[in-house]
Formats: C-alpha cells, sequence, structure tokens
C-alpha cells in the first residue's frame, strides 16, 4: 500500500490505529502496513519470567550496588561514548547494564545458572561475578573505565 501524506509532511513513524507507519533510509522511504499482533508463544513466557525475575534481583539489591551501577553508567557514557556520529547511540542504563551482566554469566554457565529462578542468595554462594560492579569489570562483562576499582560495594548489604 502506497501512503500519501498532505500538510509537508515528509516521513512519518509510529502506529495509528491499525496502520503502521515506519520510515527507512533516513526518511526518504515511509511505508504502512497492516498492525499485526504475534501469538505468543512458550519461548515469550519464558522471557517475560527471565525478565520478572531479573527485575526482582536488581530491586532487592543493595542501595550501595545499584549506586554503583548507576555510577559506572555515567562514567561508561563519558569515556566509552562513540564519536563517530554515524555510530552514535544511546548508552545503556544502570539497570540495563545489570541485565547484560546476568546473561553473560548465565552464558559463561548455563548448567549451573537459570535466570528464572537466580537470587541475590545464588549469585552469593556461587561467588558470581556479579558481587559487585569492580568483579563485573574484572570478569569482562562490563568495558574498563577509569575508577573502576572503587564501585566495590556487594549485591547484599553486609
Amino acid at each position: 500500500m502506497k501512503v500519501a501524506f498532505d500538510n509537508g509532511v515528509s516521513t512519518y513513524s509510529g502506529k495509528y490505529l491499525e496502520v503502521v507507519y515506519q520510515s527507512w533510509y533516513d526518511d526518504r522511504l515511509c511505508y504502512a502496513r497492516k498492525n499485526f499482533y504475534p501469538t505468543l508463544g512458550q519461548q515469550h513466557q519464558h522471557m517475560a519470567e527471565i525478565s520478572q525475575n531479573l527485575n526482582k534481583v536488581y530491586l532487592a539489591a543493595s542501595p550501595l550496588y545499584v549506586q554503583d551501577f548507576k555510577a559506572y553508567a555515567k562514567e561508561n557514557e563519558r569515556q566509552n561514548l562513540p564519536k563517530a556520529k554515524e555510530k552514535l547511540h544511546k548508552m545503556p542504563s544502570a539497570k540495563s547494564l545489570f541485565i547484560s551482566c546476568m546473561w553473560q554469566w548465565h552464558d559463561s554457565d548455563p548448567t549451573h545458572v537459570d535466570l528464572t529462578t537466580v537470587s541475590i542468595d545464588d549469585i552469593v554462594a556461587m561467588e558470581s561475578p556479579l558481587m559487585s560492579v569492580k568483579s563485573c569489570v574484572d570478569a569482562g562483562f562490563l568495558k574498563r573505565v577509569k575508577n573502576y576499582l572503587s564501585y566495590n560495594h556487594t549485591i547484599r548489604a553486609t
């Protein structure tokens, strides 16, 4: 279906009623399609369980640990933001960095790490690299930034 715009609108992106508009090639092409919601399967349910559990773990973490992740995220944005304009993108937040580290930990030992049931007690008992931001950097889960050694508060308040 071809889309025509009035009033000088060159491109439009988003959803309006039952039509989804998409902009491509630096706003030189815009097309529309009928909105379609996929049927949810077992994989979607599994990912939802993982997301809910990781959110629960992040919210239960020590406030100083979360503060360290936030400080790391700011420092990471300052030091590792791409310099080339075409590669420029929004840097990840503290929570997304934590979730990324959890997935990397799972990938390093999938037989023992189940993200649907992992808890802070499991992280401590298994001596995970997620004990602190410093240990995440040392394990290679996060990029090295200046003063990362000061981000050493543990996930559980002692």
